[in-house]
């Protein structure tokens, strides 16, 4: 028995303007990311190229549209369609682990810069008071400095109550406080 052949015409003619892609169902589609390969993880996070480009704008201090457009090819995207692919994008599970990663890596390294600058600070300051030579008013200050930096001073603000009390309570507050001065 013979199988009947099936034949299929493509029309390649150019006829119309519409130069959007076609999905295989034949719907068009618009603002699909760049292909430029295959969709493999790049990184450790298993972020493919295009997703830590997205990351690195974002950490360089860019919004998350601004980013998508930097990553993705936006050219034919509204606004509003790229706001919510960005959103999309920021919110996947292994972008945003990758951007909260770097966060604390990042704030890490401010934590240690400020501690180095800290001890930088106290070093000068020791070198300051601790020099041979007369004692100046340089020196003084320095000193003063380092031991408001260890704790050794402490301010302390007293604050004086100024509600209406009567003459008893004023007497028995005035009697106490003799008391504990005198032991």
């Amino acid at each position: 028995m013979n199988k009947p052949t099936r034949t299929v015409v493509s029309d390649t003619s150019n006829t119309g303007t519409n130069t959007e892609a076609k999905t295989p169902r034949g719907r068009a589609y618009k603002g699909q990311p760049k292909t430029s390969g295959p969709k493999t993880p790049v990184n450790s996070e298993g972020l493919t190229a295009k997703q830590e480009a997205f990351c690195m704008a974002i950490l360089d201090g860019k919004g998350f549209s601004d980013a998508y457009r930097e990553a993705y090819d936006a050219a034919n995207m509204s606004a509003a369609s790229i706001h919510q692919e960005a959103y999309k994008l920021g919110t996947h599970p292994k972008i945003a682990q990758r951007l909260e990663r770097a966060e604390r890596e990042k704030q890490a390294e401010q934590r240690m810069q400020r501690l180095s600058r800290a001890e930088r600070v106290v070093q000068k300051l020791e070198q300051i008071a601790l020099r041979d030579g007369d004692t100046d008013g340089t020196q003084v200050r320095a000193l003063e400095l380092l031991g408001k930096t260890l704790g050794l001073f402490v301010d302390r603000v007293e604050t004086e109550d100024k509600t209406q009390r009567d003459a008893a309570s004023i007497r028995s507050e005035l009697e106490a406080r003799l008391n504990r001065l005198m032991g």
